[in-house]
């Protein structure tokens, strides 16, 4: 890399890491989880959630993979735009699975 490309490359990481962090707290609220919760699910602590949705921390691969199989998993598919941003796919199924008591209450 060149060397004048580094605080270009550093705002693209620090864009990234925006990114991600939207993608945490809109997975989380189409879920309707707490940090905590997310946290449980994924082995991390709320406070390592709060971080990664404030965007202050750089996730590691293996945070970014578990929340991807979460996501999987609950049927949300984030898919990236070329500028930047992204949209969110969301089976209807992932609804039902927000709260599963309430297919069972009569």
């Amino acid at each position: 890399m060149k060397s004048g490309t580094s605080d270009a490359h550093r705002k693209v990481d620090k864009s990234g890491q925006s990114a991600f962090a939207a993608k945490v707290r809109a997975g989380r609220a189409v879920l309707g989880w707490s940090q905590s919760e997310l946290a449980r699910r994924v082995g991390l602590t709320q406070r390592a959630i709060h971080k990664l949705e404030k965007g202050n921390t750089e996730p590691r691969r293996k945070t970014v993979e578990a929340l991807e199989k979460i996501w999987r998993h609950q049927n949300i598919q984030f898919n990236d735009r070329p500028d930047g941003g992204f949209q969110i796919d969301v089976e209807a199924r992932a609804f039902r699975a927000v709260d599963p008591s309430m297919s069972r209450r009569k």
